[in-house]
């Protein structure tokens, strides 16, 4: 592994769990050692297992889902539809070797701009261990 590697992770996060006072920009920003790229979904239902694996496939190191809590969910079934299609795309990549531990959700409400960064920190960190994307290489 080289000691210049840095992590790109995908932030995925429902525009409802973002603090109302708060704003994030689309796109990427730096972070103390790695690369966050901000995409907003309407609701963390959205995400689908494919698109997960799509994410991978194009480069991303890891993904973190930022979903609303369980039973807050304005559409009521978003974050556990979520969480459960997350798992789907975790066991696929731990099957094809490329290990499920490069997914994440934290789920939660209100989040500031701060907090997201350090999700995705935390999931760079452990994407840290893991090394690069092998997709990376294909591209």
């Amino acid at each position: 592994m080289s000691d210049s590697f840095e992590p790109e992770i995908t932030v995925l996060y429902c525009g409802h769990s973002l603090a109302s006072e708060d704003h994030l920009s689309e796109g990427a920003k730096a972070g103390p050692g790695f690369k966050a790229r901000f995409v907003m979904m309407p609701c963390s239902s959205k995400i689908e297992t494919r698109y997960l694996i799509k994410l991978i496939e194009k480069g991303a190191d890891g993904i973190v889902v930022m979903a609303c809590p369980q039973k807050q969910c304005q559409f009521q079934i978003g974050s556990g539809r979520a969480q459960n299609r997350l798992n789907q795309a975790r066991a696929l990549l731990d099957e094809a070797g490329m290990h499920g531990e490069r997914l994440g959700i934290v789920q939660g409400q209100s989040f500031s701009a701060n907090e997201i960064m350090a999700a995705a920190k935390e999931r760079a960190d452990a994407v840290l261990l893991l090394g690069q994307n092998p997709m990376k290489s294909t591209r």
